[in-house]
């Protein structure tokens, strides 16, 4: 999914009212879903993630003293997301809600000029994996647009609204819409691996483009965070943007996500399976 760790096409400010003004490239937002890609559409509580940037430093050299190589950590936004259980056409499925916001930032010969983007995404989807309804909202300092779709055996119904306008129209691909429907399927039960590779596709409205996407478990992880013992598998996600890895706990938990270009989803936070006061008010094992 994306999501799943799910990829936009990157936004292009042309200002062409004003001739010799630099164009800006402003980066999509990242969101969540990569949990879903891995363990199919389970019921997941709020949690929120930061996107993080690190920086590696060299050494630094003044007329006082030597500063050694550092590694330096940016926050660059938040991914935020929830799965629970609804209906569509009177008919039981889960809701995946994802927004994300990512900070950047473009550079001139006499300024810095800051901005952000945001993506907020829903997805409708069977118990069994089916993808029924997509929802987008995307918002940057240049462009906002809006898309709903509605996915059928054979076709997609499909309504946009951005600068062209507002239109709708069907979309007839000669792609495997199941393809579609594969982003959702679960690869792990706990430690186990029960599908250890899949090739799926996500589609963007905006352009009517299916976007490629080859998920693989690679193996167990074991690491400590927020001073906390994790274990479990991690899977990496290759897609039109690079490879994400994506570490998945045996409680279910997305620990952490690296992203392409050394930026990652962090917890902040931990857990609910792993809170120890969440545990005790509420229930081993409640969510």
């Amino acid at each position: 999914m994306a999501i799943p760790f799910v990829s936009v096409l990157v936004l292009l400010s042309a200002q062409a009212q004003v001739e010799g003004l630099p164009k800006f490239v402003f980066k999509p937002a990242v969101t969540a879903g990569q949990r879903e890609i891995v363990l199919g559409p389970q019921i997941q509580y709020d949690v929120t993630m930061e996107v993080r940037r690190e920086k590696e430093v060299d050494t630094q050299f003044t007329p006082n003293k030597i500063l050694g190589p550092a590694l330096f950590t940016y926050s660059l936004g938040y991914v935020r997301w929830t799965c629970s259980d609804g209906k569509l056409f009177e008919k039981p499925c889960r809701i995946l809600k994802m927004e994300g916001v990512t900070k950047g930032s473009n550079q001139t010969k006499t300024k810095t000029i800051e901005y952000a983007t945001r993506n907020d995404t829903t997805y409708w989807i069977t118990p069994e994996g089916k993808l029924l309804r997509q929802s987008v909202h995307l918002r940057g300092p240049d462009d906002n647009k809006d898309a709903e779709c509605v996915f059928w055996a054979d076709h997609i119904e499909v309504s946009v609204i951005d600068k062209r306008g507002r239109r709708s129209f069907t979309v007839y691909p000669n792609v495997d819409l199941s393809l579609v429907d594969l982003q959702f399927k679960p690869m792990l039960e706990g430690e186990k691996v029960i599908l250890g590779q899949k090739e799926y596709l996500v589609f963007e409205p905006f352009s009517q483009a299916f976007l490629k996407y080859k998920a693989t478990a690679y193996g167990q992880f074991h690491g400590t965070w927020l001073a906390t013992k994790f274990d479990g598998t991690h899977v990496d996600i290759e897609g039109p943007t690079g490879t994400a890895t994506v570490f998945v706990s045996k409680e279910g938990d997305l620990v952490k996500v690296d992203l392409p270009h050394s930026d990652s989803l962090v917890l902040n936070n931990l857990p609910h399976s792993r809170d120890p006061m969440y545990l005790k008010t509420v229930g081993k094992g409640g969510r």
